[in-house]
């Protein structure tokens, strides 16, 4: 399983876009990183979990939901890599 950090940004965003974009996102399994503290920037970052999507499929479902809320989003993904501490 792969776990994906995705920003999502747009251009003078209101806190009623970040509320629509996470209930376009939670149904898509997309999680926000941050707590609901009622602060917002210009981005809002998430994770996705999948073990079949790549990262090209994942971009792509990121702006389609995306868009949804606000033309032209902006969308950063990145997979995590998992650090595994060696023994020696």
């Amino acid at each position: 399983m792969t776990t994906y950090r995705v920003k999502v940004g747009f251009h003078n965003p209101t806190g009623l876009t970040f509320r629509q974009l996470d209930e376009i996102l939670e149904p898509q399994r997309f999680w926000r990183t941050e707590p609901h503290d009622g602060k917002f920037r210009y981005y809002m970052e998430y994770e996705y979990e999948s073990d079949v999507r790549d990262l090209c499929e994942v971009c792509e479902l990121a702006y389609s939901q995306a868009c949804k809320v606000r033309k032209c989003p902006l969308i950063l993904v990145e997979a995590k890599t998992l650090k595994i501490a060696a023994k020696e």
